[in-house]
């Protein structure tokens, strides 16, 4: 059976990792020059790993990604790295219960109401009756209107801009129930991991083409026959990873009322900045710090080498800068140089210290697609894996529910779709 993938983030290798060991002859179609989709990642010279052009970790929950790294031998490290607030002004420890109950900028009543509500939702597993409801209604009547405008309602309207308020409670549910303190990253970073999945396909005979874009998907001759620059292939089955609106578009030959049912899934892109800096930004040993002000221009602060030693990047400190923005936003048409002049003044109030002299490089990194909005009732939006043309499937993030999107949940949709066609 010749299976194509297109996409070589860790939801195709995933694919293509099973159905290569279960004999199929597979072969992966990749734009990019190497794989990892939106966890791939880039070194400079002196650096002993690879770091990801968009932040990334695992949690301990996270058994799909988990199994698939025991599989195939890729080590995982897994540290309990801090994470805090930034609010008002000041930083705030805030990723213990104890932690919660000294954050006196909610009062006491509603420290304990959020952190019960948190130990409940930790604890449930009927998620579905959450999806009726919005995030939003359910923290105020539950945590209490301070809790929402103190500690969520940034984070919402930074991460789902004008989509905040339509974001379901079993989508926040997920951020709660699945997290955990100690989180886990490959060694090497994410590169490596992915990396090593194509060298255990291709030891299964599995073929992987990278800078080979795919600009159409058509039904030929009882086939699904590829095109990209280098020509036509013919495949008995194709899966396709890409993004929702970029799948509608190559697949030419997809009925109207199935496009007419996915076409208004909407999403956001996100954008990046990763700075190399001669020394410590969070000098509290932050990892991640989420910015509850809603005047600041970017929703997070990650220092990479508060939680992965420094050492593997040649002593550089690394701190991203994370955004979700609609994809038509004016950052994405800005400079590397304009948007740091835009971020500077406000890392400078986290950390009065900060200067320019400290900064060894900037990269930005950007994507249209990153983030998918979940309204009430998305279960009755989910595509499914199979779609109405005979032998092509789709596996993408929009497929990720209740679940916050992430490698784990790429990589347990990839191994679904895989066995749904060694069934066939």
């Amino acid at each position: 059976m010749k299976v194509a993938i297109i996409g070589a983030g860790f939801g195709g290798l995933a694919s293509a990792y099973k159905l290569a060991q279960g004999g199929s002859d597979v072969t992966v179609f990749e734009a990019d020059t190497k794989p990892g989709g939106l966890a791939i990642g880039f070194k400079e010279p002196k650096w002993k790993w690879t770091i990801e052009k968009h932040y990334h970790h695992l949690f301990y929950s996270d058994w799909a990604i988990r199994n698939l790294a025991e599989e195939i031998g890729q080590e995982l490290i897994y540290l309990q790295p801090k994470t805090s607030t930034y609010y008002h002004g000041k930083i705030y420890q805030l990723d213990t219960p104890m932690s919660l109950m000294k954050f006196t900028a909610l009062p006491l009543r509603e420290r304990i109401r959020t952190g019960a509500v948190i130990a409940y939702l930790k604890m449930i597993r009927d998620w579905e009756k959450l999806e009726k409801i919005t995030a939003k209604s359910f923290l105020t009547k539950y945590m209490g209107n301070t809790s929402w405008k103190v500690l969520w309602q940034p984070l919402f309207e930074k991460k789902f801009g004008n989509y905040a308020d339509e974001i379901s409670a079993a989508w926040f549910w997920t951020r709660i129930n699945k997290r955990s303190s100690s989180l886990g990253y490959p060694k090497g970073g994410f590169l490596a991991f992915a990396e090593r999945l194509d060298t255990v396909i291709r030891k299964n005979d599995g073929k992987i083409f990278y800078n080979t874009s795919v600009y159409k998907i058509s039904e030929e001759n009882g086939k699904i026959t590829i095109t990209t620059g280098n020509g036509k292939y013919e495949f008995d089955k194709v899966i396709c990873t890409l993004p929702t609106p970029l799948f509608l578009k190559m697949a030419v030959d997809l009925p109207i009322n199935y496009k007419a049912k996915l076409s208004p899934l909407k999403g956001l892109g996100a954008i990046n900045m990763v700075i190399s800096l001669k020394h410590q930004f969070l000098e509290d040993g932050t990892y991640w710090l989420n910015i509850n002000d809603l005047n600041f221009p970017f929703l997070a602060v990650v220092e990479h080498t508060n939680y992965m030693n420094k050492e593997y990047y040649d002593n550089a400190h690394l701190m991203y800068i994370g955004n979700y923005l609609p994809h038509n936003h004016d950052y994405f048409q800005k400079t590397d140089d304009e948007l740091f002049g835009i971020f500077y003044p406000y890392l400078n109030k986290i950390n009065p210290k900060f200067r320019k002299s400290w900064i060894n490089n900037i990269y930005v990194f950007k994507t249209p697609f990153a983030q998918p909005i979940l309204p009430l009732n998305y279960s009755k939006s989910i595509p499914p894996f199979v779609t109405p043309i005979q032998g092509l499937y789709l596996s993408n993030i929009q497929q990720v529910y209740p679940w916050d999107r992430g490698t784990n949940y790429a990589v347990e949709n990839g191994l679904e779709v895989a066995k749904l066609i060694i069934h066939d």
